[in-house]
């Protein structure tokens, strides 16, 4: 599987704490084979799933051939932020 990674996701990244960023970025690259650990279906929003990495939440929309992620966010700022984008 391809991954994409948004623009504002990159940021997002980039402002992370060094320590974060490193486990965000290994848990993205895991995010293209089977059977994601901790994977999980956000309900009421279409082909959209989340899967959390210490206090950060990667968001990401998943199709067959590709997976784009969205976001990444600290846990209490993450479902707010979900209604204004993915809707």
């Amino acid at each position: 599987m391809m991954i994409t990674i948004l623009p504002r996701a990159e940021k997002e990244l980039k402002k992370l704490p060094k320590f974060d960023q490193i486990a965000v970025a290994q848990k993205i690259r895991s995010l293209g084979g089977f059977g994601v650990v901790g994977e999980e279906k956000l309900s009421g929003f279409f082909h959209a799933y989340r899967v959390r990495v210490g206090n950060y939440r990667i968001v990401y929309k998943k199709s067959s051939k590709n997976i784009i992620v969205v976001f990444i966010r600290h846990r209490r700022d993450v479902y707010r932020m979900l209604k204004d984008i993915l809707v």
